[in-house]
Order: structure tokens, then sequence, then C-alpha cells
């Protein structure tokens, strides 16, 4: 986090945090990771660290639900006060292999969006090219553990096929994303795949439209900030948690929601790495 954005937050969190029992009421904060390991990349979380931010959601008071009942819930207004649930974009192994232990350990949900041409367990992303051979940051989860830990409660939606930046596609190309990803979870998993999370936060309305049209119930972005009743279900915000426990805090109270208008225009730039 740029350390100007971590300042601006914290003179902004006491004002927050006076309306923030109006500001949560009804709402749903969605927090997201990406890997868990031994790195300052942007990308990856520290164990310990996870371990403290759930620390953090404990102390905050918060009721985790799945993904599929938050948004149920969202719909019908009837909410719990401090309402959360958790995901993890991509699929990497170290979020099974030392994320969910722990989520497991504690009784607490959560959804990982998979990227099912990704499965097979030799291919890495773009942006982990530059790499070491081997590194086990890496290193993606495969069908089989995916599979396996489904069965064991791990709630699982779609990252398209590739994880290509969806704005860049044409229109058919976007939907055959869409579509063949949640296919080939569902034929992996035997259940229906009813969520979606936009690959690196980008989204159009008219992309949007594409992703109601292939069935799915919920998607969410990479745009900060609660949800409340009424909100676009196939547009959800949600805040990711890679810094520190108090980076944390000040997300589940609100304080960096005064970025939003950056990250509405940043979706509409294509990532480089």
């Amino acid at each position: 986090m740029k350390p100007t954005t971590r300042l601006l937050s914290a003179v902004a969190h006491p004002v927050v945090r006076a309306w923030a029992p109006l500001a949560r009421r009804g709402a749903l904060t969605l927090v997201g990771w990406h890997r868990i390991g031994d790195a300052d990349d942007g990308l990856t979380t520290r164990l310990e660290d996870f371990r403290r931010h759930l620390d953090v959601l404990d102390r905050w008071g918060a009721t985790v639900l799945p993904l599929p009942e938050a948004h149920r819930r969202l719909v019908a207004g009837d909410l719990p006060e401090r309402a959360v649930a958790l995901t993890f974009d991509d699929g990497y192994a170290s979020v099974l292999e030392l994320a969910w232990p722990e989520l497991v350990a504690r009784g607490l949900p959560a959804t990982l969006f998979a990227v099912s041409g990704y499965l097979d367990g030799r291919g890495r992303f773009p942006w982990d090219e530059k790499l070491p051979a081997g590194c086990d940051l890496a290193r993606l989860v495969t069908g089989e553990q995916l599979l396996a830990a489904a069965g064991e409660g791990l709630d699982v939606g779609s990252h398209t096929v590739t994880h290509r930046w969806l704005p860049r596609l044409a229109e058919h190309e976007v939907a055959d994303e869409l579509t063949r990803s949640r296919a080939q979870l569902e034929d992996l998993l035997g259940r229906p795949v009813t969520s979606f999370a936009y690959p690196m936060g980008g989204w159009t309305p008219r992309i949007r439209d594409q992703v109601e049209a292939a069935g799915y119930e919920a998607a969410i972005t990479c745009d900060r900030g609660r949800n409340r009743p009424g909100h676009d279900l196939v547009a959800l915000r949600r805040a990711f948690a890679f810094d520190r426990p108090d980076d944390v805090r000040r997300q589940l109270d609100g304080a960096f929601t005064w970025v939003r208008p950056l990250e509405d225009r940043r979706r509409l730039q294509e990532p480089r790495w």
C-alpha cells in the first residue's frame, strides 16, 4: 500500500468510526486475499499477518457468512450487523495449504475464485513468470485439490478460463470465458457455480450484463466499499487485505472508501507486469 494512502486513511479513520455504526447497518463487507507466503509484492500475505487479519475480524465483531448466504441475505435485507464474507482470487496452492486450514480451525467459511484453465498443476500466471522456476509462491491448486477442499466446505466461484483482462476482449471472447469456466468448474465439482470475480477488477457495464446473462447470481469487483440492500449483485464491492492488521480494521470501518473514484478509473486500465 502506498504511504500516502495509508496516511490519509489514518486521518479519516476517527471521523469514519464516528458514523460507522449507522453506515454498516444492514451492509455487507467483502474482504479478499490472493496468496499466502513470505514476500512483499503487493499480492502475497504472510501467514502470521493473515492470522492477525482474522483476529481483527474477531475483535471487530464480524459475523462471517458464506458468500452465497451473504448475497441472499443482502437481497432479503436481513443481514446481521458487521456482516462479512471472505474471498480468495486466482487459486494459489498456498490458500488451500495455509489459509484454508486456519479458516477451518476457526470455523470460518470462504470462497475461492478459481481460474479453470489453470487447474492442471503445470501452468503459472503471466505476472509470475519472473519468479524462479519451482517458486512456491507461483504454484496453483490442481483440480483434485480444489475438489477435496470443496468437500470440506470451501465455496468455489469462477474467475474465468484464462484470467485475461476482460475489457480488452471481444464480446464473444468474454462470453466464452464466462460460460466455459463455469461449465468446467461445475463438471469438476458436481455442483452449481453461481459466483464470479472479475479478473484484476476489470469490468464495464457491457461485461457486467454478460456476467448476468451467463447465469451468475453474484459477481465481485475490486471497488472498495460496503454493499447495501439494493446494490447491484453483479458488481459487488470488495477490499483486499494485503497489508497490516490496522489497515484491515480501517478497511472494515470504511476509511479507504475515499479512494474508490480512483479505482473506478483504474478498472478501465489494463494492468502491466
